[in-house]
């Protein structure tokens, strides 16, 4: 999470009107909610507000590296979206959360991304009022995370990539001299010469 603009802070002082946009990027296209009622124009796309029935957990802001994460939670007594969340099943999706402070009539005056992550977790709870939840990971969590083949070879390369021969085609390239396109000396210059 970065720190806040000082534009954003001025609204947020003087105006008090802060929602949360989320962008939930699901399989089968974006979901665009925010925390305030009707539809809203941000980012030159039509955002759906959700009011009271959704709620954006505390965000964690320290100087340490930690990975809380933030839970999104939606209460509906649709079905449908039940079964759009069973059908696209989030989990690994990535998600988008801006801060935005909105004028008088209700237009978006500052935003700032928030947090960029991805959803760890999904939990439903069926009833009258059915409850929708999912966990968010921020980048303090993926950078916590060891990386996949963090030391390159041509085992590693293969793995991922069958068929690539990049690092034999490498180790052939610093076996020999690579003539230049123009006459002259060979690239890198004289091999095998010390230079003192």
């Amino acid at each position: 999470m970065e720190s806040l603009n000082a534009a954003l802070l001025a609204d947020l002082a003087t105006s008090g009107r802060a929602r949360y946009f989320v962008r939930l990027a699901f399989k089968s296209g974006d979901v665009l909610l925010h925390t305030g009622v009707g539809e809203r124009r941000f980012a030159n796309l039509t955002w759906h507000g959700v009011g009271m029935l959704g709620t954006v957990s505390e965000i964690p802001a320290s100087d340490k590296n930690d990975s809380a994460r933030i839970r999104l939670t939606l209460h509906t007594q649709d079905q449908a979206i039940l079964a759009e969340v069973a059908e696209n099943d989030p989990i690994s999706q990535g998600c988008e959360i801006y801060l935005v402070t909105v004028d008088e009539h209700y237009r978006v005056s500052q935003s700032q991304l928030l947090e960029s992550g991805y959803i760890v977790a999904c939990d439903v709870e069926r009833g009258d009022v059915s409850q929708i939840q999912l966990s968010v990971a921020g980048e303090s969590e993926r950078w916590k995370e060891a990386r996949l083949n963090q030391r390159w070879n041509d085992a590693t390369q293969k793995a991922l990539y069958p068929g690539d021969v990049f690092f034999s085609e490498q180790a052939t390239a610093n076996k020999q001299n690579l003539p230049d396109t123009q006459p002259g000396n060979y690239i890198g210059g004289p091999r095998n010469e010390r230079r003192r």
